[in-house]
Parts: C-alpha cells; structure tokens; sequence
C-alpha cells in the first residue's frame, strides 16, 4: 500500500518577513486560493488514500495543520508532532517505524510540504513509476533537470541505467556559482528535489546501517505518546547526509514537471507574471523607470519605486526587506540576526493566529498595549488570568460572553467590559457569526507570557 509523509516543520526563514517562525511558508497562500501544504496533499489524489496521509510536524503547528487538512479527510491521528526540528532524518525515520508497525510493506511517498509544482498529471506518472523501482527495493529520489546554473540547490550525480531509473554517484551540496555552470552543462547533474519514494522496510534496514543511534531511539518508540519522552535523545541530521551520502540502494527518476523549493524570493520570482521592463508589481504599487524589480506587498500602503534595477521588496505592515535579486540566499542570514538580537520581527507577524482566531496589534507603548481580537464563531479562550496587567474591551462586532471571576454576562456591540489585575477570565464566542474585541492592556509588563491557565480547549 502506498502511503504519504508529508514534511511541514520547517520555518521558512528564506521568506521573511512573509514567513515567520509561527507562520512558515508552507501554510501560506503564495499562489491560487490553496496553501503550500493544501496544494500538495491535492497531488496526491489517486496516488494515495487520505487515510494513509500523514503530515509530520512541530507541536506548535499543530492546530494550524488539522485546520488546513480539515476539508481532506485526513485523520487527526495522522498529525504527528515533533518536540524540536531534529532535521529530515528523524522525521521521515519516525513516519517510517510508525507506519510499518501498521504495515510492513508499506511504500512511502516522502514529500516537503513546501514546494511548487506545475503539470499535477506528469507529477503524478513520475510517482507512480518511482513506486514500482522502490518495490524492488530501491531508494528512490526524484531529480529536476536544471533549468539554469543555480547555486540556491543542492545537486544529484547519476551515473548509469538501471531497471528505468538512474543509479545515483554522489549527493552534491549547494555550489558556488562556478561550480552551478559545470553542473548546468553536464547532462549527468539534476537538482535534489527532496522528494523520496522508498519502502518504510528499506529505510529502516539502511537508517540501522548508517544511523545506529536513531534506528535504536525510534525503536523506543510504539506510538505517539513515547515521543516527547525519547525525542531528546536524537541527534539532528539531514537524510542526504544521514542516508541518501551512504546507501548503496539509490535511484533517480528524472522529473519532467515543472518544481521549485520556493527557497528564495528569487525562485518566487520565477513563477508570477511579469511587464515588459521584467517587473513583478504584486500588490499597491507604483515604479518608473525599474528593471526586474520585484515586488510583493501585503501591507496597506502603497509602494514606490524609481529607477530601481534587479531589486526585491517584499513588504508587510510591520517589516520591509528591500534586497539584490542575486543576494536573496541571504535572507535566512539576515533572519538569523534578528533572532540572535532577540527581535521578534522572525517569529510572529503583527496579526497573529491562534486556534481560537486571531489578535492584531494595533498600538503599543509604554505601559499600554491595543489588540484587535477576532474569534470565531463557538470558539473561547482559556479561563486564565494576569499577575501584572489588566484589560479593557469592548465589543466592535458581535456579542461576547465573558467570564470574569464567578460572574458570567454577555457584553453586545458598543459595549464594554473591565478585568482587573489578577482576576480569572475568558472570552467566548457562542453565535455563529464572527465576534471582534478591542482590547486595551494596560500595565509594566504585557508579553504573552504572562498568563496563567486554569482550562484550555486546545490542551496549551
């Protein structure tokens, strides 16, 4: 039976200030009305049965994963988390050793969740001959004839035929530009598209050969529950270096879609439209006199540009990145600085969700702080309080039923409520339309972090 692992924990730091830490790539809208994740779990109808679809995942995007695999039918149990990121290796090895306890001939169908790929149809045939070459005990990668000598991926060498595939020479890291246009001429170089198809058996046998340690921590593993438990024994690592660097057992299908990892804003670069002077203008936006400018806007102002040439600026409503087109690589160094400095900016946008909704900042300063709150309909918040801020609301849309202490009210439209320091509180929605709150925090400390839960539907 074929089954689906799909990656979806990596936090997207090449697409910053789009992506954050909370909110990577794979669960935005870049192209069409589907996320990342959405768009791959709809390639694989036909190929695999949601039932066998199982999503591979930080804990704390896991509320975003069942809301986006809602409309799929993919079971809940399918979602397994991880603690902390330990890199490829554990994740795919843990799918692995969990899905061949259910099924030991198993065939999984290894994808990022991240990736864009156009012609579903050619996708789809590439897979199905990839499943035949691992049932003969292969490991099997997917390779993409390079378009372009480009340093921004990593590069498979192959080497002879064999039973129609390609028998893999080498896993080459990311070059340097010099390095891409030698490969880029060799008609034996293929990029590492990272996505694998192989038998969960396979695997095993080749991650007990080469990664001892894990094959014997994943070992301690029945179920879901062990794995907070075992988790920080692992040693993070990739699979090309763990296993793809190693086995004697891989193959390459060359690719005929169109695919890219969406690892830069220069790959993003490719895909949208562009006018004649080669500008990309994606949201409010004015330029005279630019060449191949890029630009992505989801703020709500305009942006203008004069006389700009090979530029990307990417702009939200609280930070701007304005960077050379040949430099875009460099984002995740930049992401890097922030969060050495302690800076937020890479971690959250200023709306942020949560299982419940959303809340926006507004405003913020010295001992205040002005939240949108946006809840969905028949969602709450948890019943917790604050030791050192209190809140004021006051209902914008909709009606809101409050606890605060052992008092119980609803509070409408235009109406307003006060919780005072260190009161136990919460905010419901109980109607079926949307309920929007202005909170105002005022206090000498306002992070989230200061609150204490006493009940949570969502088990924080």
């Amino acid at each position: 039976m074929n089954y689906a692992v799909i990656l979806a924990g990596g936090v997207g730091s090449r697409f910053w200030p789009f992506s954050r830490e909370l909110e990577p790539k794979q669960f935005m809208k870049i192209i069409g009305q589907d996320s990342l994740l959405q768009s791959t779990i709809m390639r694989l109808k036909g190929l695999v049965d949601p039932k066998r679809t199982y999503i591979v995942t930080n804990r704390i995007h896991f509320y975003e994963v069942k809301a986006q695999i809602s409309q799929f039918k993919i079971p809940e149990s399918n979602i397994i988390l991880e603690p902390q990121g330990k890199n490829t290796a554990p994740a795919i090895g843990l799918a692995a050793s969990l899905i061949s306890r259910q099924d030991k001939e198993a065939v999984l169908l290894v994808l990022p969740s991240d990736h864009y790929i156009k012609n579903t149809p050619s996708f789809r045939q590439t897979m199905q001959q990839a499943v035949v070459c691992a049932n003969r005990g292969f490991l099997v990668t997917l390779g993409i004839k390079p378009r372009a000598p480009s340093p921004g991926y990593g590069y498979i060498k192959t080497g002879s035929k064999a039973e129609g595939c390609w028998k893999v020479e080498k896993f080459l890291e990311k070059p340097d530009l010099a390095k891409a246009k030698q490969y880029f001429k060799g008609r034996s170089f293929y990029w590492n598209s990272g996505i694998f198809v192989w038998k969960a058996s396979v695997l095993l046998e080749e991650i007990k050969k080469y990664l001892p340690d894990l094959f014997a921590n994943l070992g301690r593993i029945n179920s879901c529950a062990d794995i907070p438990r075992v988790w920080k024994r692992i040693v993070p690592i990739s699979i090309d270096y763990g296993i793809m660097e190693h086995s004697r057992r891989i193959v390459l299908i060359p690719a005929s879609f169109y695919w890219t990892d969406l690892g830069s804003w220069e790959a993003l670069a490719e895909i949208f439209p562009k006018d004649r002077a080669g500008n990309i203008l994606s949201g409010d936006c004015l330029t005279l006199d630019s060449q191949g400018l890029c630009v992505f806007s989801r703020g709500h102002r305009l942006v203008s540009a004069i006389g700009l040439k090979d530029t990307v600026i990417a702009d939200t409503p609280d930070a701007l990145l304005v960077c050379d087109r040949s430099r875009t690589q460099e984002v995740k160094k930049l992401v890097d600085l922030m969060r050495a400095l302690d800076r937020k900016e890479h971690l959250v946008h200023l709306t942020e969700r949560r299982p419940w909704g959303s809340f926006t900042v507004l405003k913020e300063g010295a001992g205040f702080k002005i939240k949108l709150i946006e809840i969905a309909p028949h969602k709450r918040l948890s019943l917790q309080r604050h030791r050192i801020r209190a809140e004021h609301w006051v209902v914008v849309a909709g009606t809101a039923k409050v606890t605060s202490g052992s008092r119980v009210s609803l509070v409408k439209s235009n109406q307003s409520i006060y919780i005072s320091k260190g009161k136990k509180h919460r905010l419901e929605n109980a109607t079926a339309l949307p309920l929007r709150i202005v909170e105002v925090q005022t206090g000498s400390y306002l992070e989230e972090d200061d609150i204490e839960r006493f009940d949570d539907d969502f088990r924080r």
